[in-house]
Protein backbone atom coordinates (compact mmCIF):
# COMPACT_ATOMS: atom_id res chain seq x y z
CA UNK A 1 0.00 0.00 0.00
CA UNK A 2 1.28 3.56 -0.88
CA UNK A 3 2.56 5.42 2.27
CA UNK A 4 0.44 8.53 3.20
CA UNK A 5 3.86 10.14 4.53
CA UNK A 6 4.70 11.44 0.65
CA UNK A 7 1.33 13.26 0.49
CA UNK A 8 1.72 15.02 3.62
CA UNK A 9 5.11 16.71 2.29
CA UNK A 10 4.35 20.27 0.77
CA UNK A 11 6.84 22.65 0.48
CA UNK A 12 4.21 25.55 2.00
CA UNK A 13 4.85 23.40 5.05
CA UNK A 14 1.16 22.92 6.08
CA UNK A 15 0.36 21.17 9.53
CA UNK A 16 0.02 17.23 8.34
CA UNK A 17 -3.79 16.28 7.79
CA UNK A 18 -4.89 13.04 8.89
CA UNK A 19 -4.56 10.90 5.89
CA UNK A 20 -4.91 6.57 6.62
CA UNK A 21 -5.24 5.44 3.08
CA UNK A 22 -4.15 6.66 -0.26
CA UNK A 23 -6.70 4.89 -3.12
CA UNK A 24 -5.25 4.59 -6.80
CA UNK A 25 -8.03 3.86 -9.21
CA UNK A 26 -6.77 2.46 -12.50
CA UNK A 27 -10.16 3.39 -14.32
CA UNK A 28 -13.88 4.57 -13.69
CA UNK A 29 -15.19 1.15 -12.31
CA UNK A 30 -12.41 1.52 -9.26
CA UNK A 31 -13.37 4.65 -8.50
CA UNK A 32 -16.91 4.27 -8.76
CA UNK A 33 -16.53 1.36 -5.40
CA UNK A 34 -14.07 3.85 -3.64
CA UNK A 35 -16.86 6.22 -3.72
CA UNK A 36 -19.46 4.23 -2.73
CA UNK A 37 -17.14 2.61 0.12
CA UNK A 38 -16.27 5.86 1.30
CA UNK A 39 -20.42 7.12 1.41
CA UNK A 40 -20.51 3.38 3.44
CA UNK A 41 -17.80 4.36 5.65
CA UNK A 42 -18.19 8.24 6.59
CA UNK A 43 -14.61 8.65 5.91
CA UNK A 44 -14.66 11.48 3.66
CA UNK A 45 -11.85 11.72 -0.04
CA UNK A 46 -9.63 13.90 -1.60
CA UNK A 47 -8.84 13.93 -5.10
CA UNK A 48 -6.19 14.99 -6.98
CA UNK A 49 -4.23 14.30 -10.39
CA UNK A 50 -0.41 14.80 -9.82
CA UNK A 51 -0.79 16.95 -7.37
CA UNK A 52 1.78 19.90 -8.05
CA UNK A 53 -0.50 21.96 -6.28
CA UNK A 54 2.72 23.39 -5.32
CA UNK A 55 2.26 26.66 -3.11
CA UNK A 56 -1.46 25.89 -2.09
CA UNK A 57 -1.29 23.30 -1.02
CA UNK A 58 0.42 20.25 -2.96
CA UNK A 59 -0.91 16.85 -2.41
CA UNK A 60 -2.76 17.40 0.82
CA UNK A 61 -6.34 17.73 1.54
CA UNK A 62 -8.02 20.70 3.19
CA UNK A 63 -9.06 18.74 5.89
CA UNK A 64 -8.22 15.64 6.76
CA UNK A 65 -9.88 12.44 4.17
CA UNK A 66 -7.86 9.95 2.44
CA UNK A 67 -6.71 10.58 -0.66
CA UNK A 68 -7.62 9.39 -4.40
CA UNK A 69 -5.04 9.78 -6.69
CA UNK A 70 -6.19 9.64 -10.20
CA UNK A 71 -2.43 9.60 -11.70
CA UNK A 72 -3.58 5.98 -13.19
CA UNK A 73 -6.52 7.29 -15.45
CA UNK A 74 -3.73 8.79 -17.72
CA UNK A 75 -5.18 8.42 -20.81
CA UNK A 76 -5.63 10.58 -24.33
CA UNK A 77 -8.90 8.98 -25.48
CA UNK A 78 -9.32 11.52 -28.49
CA UNK A 79 -7.51 14.41 -30.38
CA UNK A 80 -9.33 16.08 -33.33
CA UNK A 81 -7.37 17.80 -35.07
CA UNK A 82 -10.45 18.99 -37.36
CA UNK A 83 -11.97 20.64 -34.49
CA UNK A 84 -8.75 21.27 -32.40
CA UNK A 85 -9.68 19.71 -29.16
CA UNK A 86 -8.11 16.96 -26.66
CA UNK A 87 -10.48 14.22 -24.66
CA UNK A 88 -8.57 13.18 -21.74
CA UNK A 89 -8.70 11.82 -18.06
CA UNK A 90 -7.15 13.81 -15.24
CA UNK A 91 -4.06 11.66 -15.07
CA UNK A 92 -2.77 13.22 -18.65
CA UNK A 93 0.26 15.37 -17.89
CA UNK A 94 1.84 18.11 -19.61
CA UNK A 95 4.41 16.90 -21.47
CA UNK A 96 2.25 13.35 -21.95
CA UNK A 97 0.23 15.06 -24.26
CA UNK A 98 2.66 17.52 -26.13
CA UNK A 99 4.81 14.16 -27.02
CA UNK A 100 1.12 12.83 -28.25
CA UNK A 101 0.38 15.98 -30.53
CA UNK A 102 4.29 16.09 -31.94
CA UNK A 103 3.54 12.67 -33.71
CA UNK A 104 -0.09 12.58 -34.40
CA UNK A 105 -1.02 16.58 -34.80
CA UNK A 106 2.05 18.73 -34.91
CA UNK A 107 0.37 21.48 -35.70
CA UNK A 108 -1.53 21.77 -32.61
CA UNK A 109 -0.61 22.53 -28.84
CA UNK A 110 -1.72 22.74 -25.34
CA UNK A 111 -1.93 26.30 -23.80
CA UNK A 112 0.23 25.01 -21.26
CA UNK A 113 1.52 26.09 -17.80
CA UNK A 114 4.94 27.84 -16.17
CA UNK A 115 4.61 24.61 -13.89
CA UNK A 116 6.72 21.79 -14.59
CA UNK A 117 5.96 19.43 -17.66
CA UNK A 118 4.85 16.40 -15.23
CA UNK A 119 2.28 18.09 -13.95
CA UNK A 120 -1.25 17.28 -15.14
CA UNK A 121 -3.40 19.37 -17.25
CA UNK A 122 -6.61 18.91 -15.80
CA UNK A 123 -5.63 19.93 -12.00
CA UNK A 124 -4.94 23.42 -13.36
CA UNK A 125 -7.76 23.92 -15.45
CA UNK A 126 -10.24 22.60 -12.79
CA UNK A 127 -8.73 24.86 -10.00
CA UNK A 128 -8.81 28.25 -12.71
CA UNK A 129 -5.17 28.55 -13.24
CA UNK A 130 -3.23 30.86 -15.83
CA UNK A 131 -2.13 29.72 -19.03
CA UNK A 132 0.82 31.06 -20.90
CA UNK A 133 -1.99 32.26 -23.38
CA UNK A 134 -4.67 32.99 -20.69
CA UNK A 135 -6.95 31.65 -18.28
CA UNK A 136 -7.15 28.29 -18.86
CA UNK A 137 -10.81 27.09 -17.66
CA UNK A 138 -11.75 29.36 -21.05
CA UNK A 139 -10.64 26.03 -22.55
CA UNK A 140 -12.75 23.78 -21.38
CA UNK A 141 -15.23 22.31 -23.71
CA UNK A 142 -17.69 19.56 -22.11
CA UNK A 143 -16.42 17.51 -18.50
CA UNK A 144 -17.20 13.97 -17.39
CA UNK A 145 -18.31 13.59 -13.83
CA UNK A 146 -18.56 11.25 -11.30
CA UNK A 147 -20.71 12.33 -8.15
CA UNK A 148 -20.34 10.42 -4.59
CA UNK A 149 -23.06 7.91 -5.36
CA UNK A 150 -21.12 7.22 -8.35
CA UNK A 151 -23.38 8.70 -10.78
CA UNK A 152 -21.57 9.83 -13.94
CA UNK A 153 -22.86 13.29 -15.78
CA UNK A 154 -21.44 14.63 -19.08
CA UNK A 155 -21.93 18.80 -19.22
CA UNK A 156 -22.43 20.20 -22.69
CA UNK A 157 -23.51 18.47 -25.68
CA UNK A 158 -21.53 15.11 -23.81
CA UNK A 159 -25.00 13.90 -22.58
CA UNK A 160 -25.85 13.47 -26.02
CA UNK A 161 -22.99 11.57 -27.65
CA UNK A 162 -22.71 13.30 -30.73
CA UNK A 163 -21.01 11.58 -33.04
CA UNK A 164 -19.65 14.61 -35.28
CA UNK A 165 -17.11 15.97 -32.23
CA UNK A 166 -17.23 18.36 -29.32
CA UNK A 167 -18.15 21.69 -31.09
CA UNK A 168 -20.26 23.64 -29.06
CA UNK A 169 -19.45 23.64 -25.53
CA UNK A 170 -22.82 25.28 -23.91
CA UNK A 171 -25.00 22.32 -24.67
CA UNK A 172 -28.63 22.82 -24.17
CA UNK A 173 -30.13 24.92 -21.33
CA UNK A 174 -28.38 25.94 -18.31
CA UNK A 175 -24.83 25.82 -19.34
CA UNK A 176 -23.37 23.20 -15.97
CA UNK A 177 -19.86 22.56 -17.05
CA UNK A 178 -18.46 26.06 -14.82
CA UNK A 179 -20.08 24.65 -11.91
CA UNK A 180 -17.66 21.96 -10.92
CA UNK A 181 -14.79 24.13 -11.82
CA UNK A 182 -12.90 25.45 -8.10
CA UNK A 183 -15.87 22.89 -6.61
CA UNK A 184 -16.35 19.97 -4.23
CA UNK A 185 -19.62 18.51 -5.80
CA UNK A 186 -17.92 15.87 -7.93
CA UNK A 187 -14.50 14.02 -9.36
CA UNK A 188 -13.71 14.88 -13.04
CA UNK A 189 -13.37 11.40 -14.64
CA UNK A 190 -12.35 13.15 -18.57
CA UNK A 191 -12.55 16.72 -20.07
CA UNK A 192 -12.52 18.08 -23.68
CA UNK A 193 -10.04 20.51 -24.10
CA UNK A 194 -9.08 22.98 -26.49
CA UNK A 195 -6.08 23.02 -28.38
CA UNK A 196 -4.37 25.94 -30.42
CA UNK A 197 -3.03 25.92 -33.96
CA UNK A 198 0.38 27.10 -33.97
CA UNK A 199 1.52 30.33 -35.28
CA UNK A 200 4.88 32.16 -36.16
CA UNK A 201 5.41 34.61 -33.71
CA UNK A 202 7.83 37.24 -31.72
CA UNK A 203 8.53 36.95 -28.08
CA UNK A 204 9.35 40.35 -26.34
CA UNK A 205 11.31 41.19 -23.08
CA UNK A 206 10.87 44.54 -22.07
CA UNK A 207 12.19 46.53 -19.59
CA UNK A 208 10.64 48.74 -17.43
CA UNK A 209 11.32 51.22 -14.84
CA UNK A 210 9.21 50.82 -11.55
CA UNK A 211 7.93 54.32 -11.71
CA UNK A 212 6.68 53.46 -15.15
CA UNK A 213 4.58 50.77 -14.34
CA UNK A 214 1.00 52.75 -14.20
CA UNK A 215 2.11 53.74 -17.67
CA UNK A 216 2.98 50.71 -19.11
CA UNK A 217 0.38 48.34 -17.70
CA UNK A 218 -2.44 50.91 -19.77
CA UNK A 219 -0.21 50.79 -23.13
CA UNK A 220 -0.61 47.29 -22.98
CA UNK A 221 -4.10 47.26 -21.95
CA UNK A 222 -4.89 49.23 -25.34
CA UNK A 223 -2.59 46.73 -27.36
CA UNK A 224 -4.26 43.63 -25.93
CA UNK A 225 -7.77 45.37 -26.36
CA UNK A 226 -7.01 45.49 -29.83
CA UNK A 227 -5.84 42.48 -30.34
CA UNK A 228 -1.94 43.31 -31.49
CA UNK A 229 -0.91 41.40 -28.56
CA UNK A 230 -2.54 37.71 -27.11
CA UNK A 231 -3.34 36.94 -23.49
CA UNK A 232 0.96 36.70 -22.84
CA UNK A 233 1.64 38.97 -20.56
CA UNK A 234 3.57 38.12 -17.83
CA UNK A 235 5.50 41.03 -15.79
CA UNK A 236 7.77 39.68 -12.92
CA UNK A 237 10.21 41.39 -10.28
CA UNK A 238 13.69 41.65 -10.84
CA UNK A 239 14.29 39.07 -7.48
CA UNK A 240 12.30 36.50 -9.33
CA UNK A 241 14.02 33.16 -9.10
CA UNK A 242 12.65 31.85 -12.33
CA UNK A 243 14.60 34.46 -14.40
CA UNK A 244 17.69 34.86 -12.42
CA UNK A 245 19.74 33.75 -15.08
CA UNK A 246 19.30 37.22 -16.67
CA UNK A 247 21.28 38.73 -14.21
CA UNK A 248 23.67 36.88 -14.99
CA UNK A 249 25.30 38.89 -17.42
CA UNK A 250 25.86 41.44 -15.10
CA UNK A 251 23.58 43.59 -15.81
CA UNK A 252 21.67 46.14 -13.12
CA UNK A 253 17.88 45.65 -13.13
CA UNK A 254 17.01 46.98 -9.63
CA UNK A 255 13.91 48.78 -9.05
CA UNK A 256 12.43 47.57 -12.54
CA UNK A 257 10.03 45.09 -13.97
CA UNK A 258 11.14 42.66 -16.45
CA UNK A 259 7.86 41.91 -19.14
CA UNK A 260 7.24 38.93 -21.31
CA UNK A 261 4.88 39.11 -23.98
CA UNK A 262 4.00 37.28 -27.89
CA UNK A 263 2.35 38.14 -30.78
CA UNK A 264 1.20 36.11 -33.14
CA UNK A 265 0.63 36.09 -36.89
CA UNK A 266 1.68 34.87 -40.21
CA UNK A 267 5.13 36.17 -41.54
CA UNK A 268 3.91 38.31 -43.61
CA UNK A 269 1.88 40.27 -40.65
CA UNK A 270 4.26 39.72 -38.01
CA UNK A 271 6.39 43.25 -39.28
CA UNK A 272 2.83 45.35 -39.66
CA UNK A 273 2.01 44.23 -36.01
CA UNK A 274 5.88 44.73 -34.22
CA UNK A 275 5.84 48.12 -36.14
CA UNK A 276 2.54 49.14 -33.92
CA UNK A 277 4.44 47.70 -30.81
CA UNK A 278 7.13 49.33 -30.91
CA UNK A 279 5.71 52.73 -31.60
CA UNK A 280 3.50 51.95 -28.74
CA UNK A 281 6.43 51.30 -26.04
CA UNK A 282 9.18 52.96 -27.48
CA UNK A 283 9.38 55.80 -24.44
CA UNK A 284 7.54 53.40 -21.55
CA UNK A 285 10.61 50.41 -21.68
CA UNK A 286 14.34 51.25 -20.80
CA UNK A 287 14.87 48.05 -23.29
CA UNK A 288 12.87 46.59 -25.73
CA UNK A 289 14.00 43.01 -27.33
CA UNK A 290 12.52 40.86 -29.76
CA UNK A 291 13.00 37.23 -30.22
CA UNK A 292 11.53 35.52 -33.37
CA UNK A 293 9.76 32.19 -33.18
CA UNK A 294 11.45 31.14 -36.95
CA UNK A 295 15.39 32.23 -35.24
CA UNK A 296 17.90 29.84 -33.62
CA UNK A 297 17.74 30.39 -29.79
CA UNK A 298 20.02 28.07 -28.45
CA UNK A 299 22.86 30.46 -27.32
CA UNK A 300 20.00 32.40 -26.10
CA UNK A 301 19.70 32.31 -21.90
CA UNK A 302 17.32 30.13 -20.15
CA UNK A 303 14.37 32.20 -19.58
CA UNK A 304 14.39 33.35 -22.91
CA UNK A 305 14.55 29.91 -24.64
CA UNK A 306 12.08 28.59 -22.39
CA UNK A 307 9.68 31.11 -23.41
CA UNK A 308 9.59 30.15 -26.64
CA UNK A 309 9.36 26.73 -26.12
CA UNK A 310 5.72 26.99 -23.82
CA UNK A 311 4.56 29.00 -26.86
CA UNK A 312 5.26 26.64 -28.91
CA UNK A 313 3.08 24.21 -26.89
CA UNK A 314 6.21 22.96 -24.83
CA UNK A 315 6.03 22.36 -21.35
CA UNK A 316 9.33 22.37 -19.34
CA UNK A 317 10.46 22.12 -15.59
CA UNK A 318 12.95 25.50 -16.10
CA UNK A 319 10.99 27.32 -13.49
CA UNK A 320 11.39 25.20 -10.90
CA UNK A 321 14.87 23.96 -11.66
CA UNK A 322 16.12 27.50 -12.06
CA UNK A 323 14.06 28.42 -8.40
CA UNK A 324 16.22 25.48 -6.71
CA UNK A 325 19.15 26.21 -8.69
CA UNK A 326 19.12 29.89 -7.50
CA UNK A 327 19.40 28.76 -3.64
CA UNK A 328 21.93 26.62 -4.82
CA UNK A 329 20.42 23.14 -5.24
CA UNK A 330 20.45 20.67 -8.59
CA UNK A 331 17.55 18.51 -8.86
CA UNK A 332 18.01 15.59 -11.13
CA UNK A 333 15.83 12.24 -12.09
CA UNK A 334 12.32 12.16 -13.94
CA UNK A 335 10.03 14.02 -11.68
CA UNK A 336 10.70 17.14 -10.28
CA UNK A 337 9.26 17.11 -6.57
CA UNK A 338 9.82 20.47 -4.52
CA UNK A 339 8.15 18.90 -1.76
CA UNK A 340 10.52 16.33 -0.84
CA UNK A 341 13.40 18.32 -1.03
CA UNK A 342 13.56 20.35 2.37
CA UNK A 343 16.74 22.11 1.49
CA UNK A 344 14.97 24.51 -0.95
CA UNK A 345 13.08 27.22 0.49
CA UNK A 346 9.50 26.70 1.07
CA UNK A 347 7.18 29.62 -0.36
CA UNK A 348 3.37 30.95 0.55
CA UNK A 349 1.88 32.92 -2.20
CA UNK A 350 -0.88 34.95 -2.49
CA UNK A 351 -3.14 34.95 -5.29
CA UNK A 352 -5.31 37.99 -6.10
CA UNK A 353 -7.14 38.71 -9.35
CA UNK A 354 -6.96 42.59 -10.37
CA UNK A 355 -8.24 44.73 -13.11
CA UNK A 356 -5.82 45.18 -16.22
CA UNK A 357 -5.52 48.98 -15.92
CA UNK A 358 -2.87 50.99 -15.28
CA UNK A 359 -4.23 51.85 -11.77
CA UNK A 360 -3.75 48.76 -10.91
CA UNK A 361 -0.02 49.11 -10.67
CA UNK A 362 -0.62 51.23 -7.05
CA UNK A 363 -2.29 47.77 -6.20
CA UNK A 364 1.08 46.00 -7.01
CA UNK A 365 2.66 48.53 -5.36
CA UNK A 366 0.80 48.22 -2.35
CA UNK A 367 1.68 44.35 -2.00
CA UNK A 368 5.41 45.18 -2.18
CA UNK A 369 5.22 47.94 0.51
CA UNK A 370 2.96 45.71 3.12
CA UNK A 371 5.78 42.76 2.69
CA UNK A 372 8.70 45.19 3.07
CA UNK A 373 7.31 46.75 6.17
CA UNK A 374 7.24 42.84 7.31
CA UNK A 375 10.69 42.33 6.62
CA UNK A 376 9.55 40.30 4.02
CA UNK A 377 10.78 40.86 0.25
CA UNK A 378 8.24 39.09 -2.31
CA UNK A 379 8.63 37.40 -5.60
CA UNK A 380 5.80 38.80 -7.66
CA UNK A 381 4.55 38.11 -11.22
CA UNK A 382 1.57 39.36 -13.20
CA UNK A 383 0.20 37.79 -15.48
CA UNK A 384 -2.76 38.36 -17.90
CA UNK A 385 -5.63 35.95 -18.08
CA UNK A 386 -7.76 38.31 -20.31
CA UNK A 387 -8.05 41.31 -21.68
CA UNK A 388 -9.74 42.86 -18.45
CA UNK A 389 -8.09 40.61 -15.39
CA UNK A 390 -4.44 40.33 -14.08
CA UNK A 391 -3.55 37.47 -11.99
CA UNK A 392 -1.24 38.81 -9.24
CA UNK A 393 1.52 35.94 -8.26
CA UNK A 394 2.98 37.06 -4.89
CA UNK A 395 4.90 35.05 -2.77
CA UNK A 396 7.01 34.94 0.10
CA UNK A 397 10.50 32.29 0.40
CA UNK A 398 11.58 31.16 3.87
CA UNK A 399 13.84 28.42 5.45
CA UNK A 400 11.22 25.27 5.97
CA UNK A 401 13.43 23.92 8.99
CA UNK A 402 12.62 27.51 11.17
CA UNK A 403 9.44 27.41 12.57
CA UNK A 404 9.18 31.25 13.38
CA UNK A 405 9.93 31.35 9.49
CA UNK A 406 7.41 29.35 8.97
CA UNK A 407 4.74 30.91 10.98
CA UNK A 408 5.98 34.62 9.89
CA UNK A 409 5.27 33.56 5.95
CA UNK A 410 1.82 32.32 6.84
CA UNK A 411 1.12 35.15 8.97
CA UNK A 412 1.89 37.21 5.92
CA UNK A 413 -0.39 35.95 3.60
CA UNK A 414 -3.54 35.30 5.75
CA UNK A 415 -2.92 39.67 7.13
CA UNK A 416 -2.56 39.99 3.11
CA UNK A 417 -5.19 38.41 2.11
CA UNK A 418 -7.45 40.76 4.89
CA UNK A 419 -5.99 43.47 4.03
CA UNK A 420 -6.93 43.43 0.24
CA UNK A 421 -10.23 42.73 0.92
CA UNK A 422 -10.33 45.54 2.25
CA UNK A 423 -9.72 46.89 -0.75
CA UNK A 424 -12.29 45.07 -2.31
CA UNK A 425 -9.35 42.70 -4.31
CA UNK A 426 -10.22 39.16 -3.66
CA UNK A 427 -8.15 36.17 -5.22
CA UNK A 428 -9.00 34.22 -7.72
CA UNK A 429 -7.42 30.86 -6.17
CA UNK A 430 -6.91 29.88 -2.38
CA UNK A 431 -4.61 27.56 -0.33
CA UNK A 432 -5.94 25.03 1.44
CA UNK A 433 -4.99 26.64 4.69
CA UNK A 434 -7.08 29.62 3.91
CA UNK A 435 -9.86 28.31 2.44
CA UNK A 436 -12.23 27.96 5.29
CA UNK A 437 -10.97 31.31 7.59
CA UNK A 438 -11.16 33.44 4.56
CA UNK A 439 -14.54 31.88 3.10
CA UNK A 440 -15.82 32.18 6.28
CA UNK A 441 -16.04 35.83 6.06
CA UNK A 442 -17.63 36.20 2.66
CA UNK A 443 -20.88 34.61 3.66
CA UNK A 444 -23.65 35.62 1.24
CA UNK A 445 -26.90 34.47 -0.45
CA UNK A 446 -24.51 33.10 -3.25
CA UNK A 447 -22.23 31.21 -1.05
CA UNK A 448 -25.33 29.70 0.48
CA UNK A 449 -26.49 28.64 -2.63
CA UNK A 450 -22.87 27.12 -3.26
CA UNK A 451 -23.93 25.56 0.05
CA UNK A 452 -26.87 23.86 -1.34
CA UNK A 453 -25.81 22.80 -4.62
CA UNK A 454 -22.99 20.97 -2.62
CA UNK A 455 -25.72 19.03 -0.25
CA UNK A 456 -27.51 18.15 -3.57
CA UNK A 457 -24.49 16.63 -5.20
CA UNK A 458 -22.99 15.47 -2.26
CA UNK A 459 -25.08 15.29 0.49
CA UNK A 460 -22.59 13.24 2.86
CA UNK A 461 -20.08 15.74 2.27
CA UNK A 462 -17.67 12.53 0.84
CA UNK A 463 -15.94 14.36 -1.37
CA UNK A 464 -12.98 17.24 -0.34
CA UNK A 465 -14.98 18.59 2.64
CA UNK A 466 -13.69 22.02 3.07
CA UNK A 467 -12.33 22.53 -0.77
CA UNK A 468 -13.84 26.57 -1.84
CA UNK A 469 -16.47 25.73 0.74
Amino acid sequence: MTSPTSYQQNITEFPVRNIEKIHLPKNREDLRAILLRAGESGRPVYPISTGHNWGLGSRMPVNDADIIDLKHLNRIIEVNRELRYARVEPGVTQQQLYDYLEIHAPELMLNVTGSDAGSSILGNIMDRGSGKSGHRAEDLRELTLMLADGQLIRTGFGELQSTHGSFYKYGLGPDLTHLFTQSNYAIVTEAVVNLRVKQPFNLYLAVIDKAGLQAFLNQMAKLVAQEIVGYSLEIDSQNDPKIYELFESGKDFSDKWIAWFVVTGQEEVLPAKHSVVSKALASLTSDLKTYSSAADHSSSTPPVRVRIDRYHGQPNDHSLLATARKFGVELSGQEVNLDLHPQIPGFRCVLPVIPFTGASAALIQYIENFSHDRQLDPAISVIALNSYSLEVFARVYFDRSDQSSVSKAGTWASDLLSELQLQGIYPYRLDIENMAGYLQKIKNPYTRLQNQLKNLFDPNNTLAPGRYS
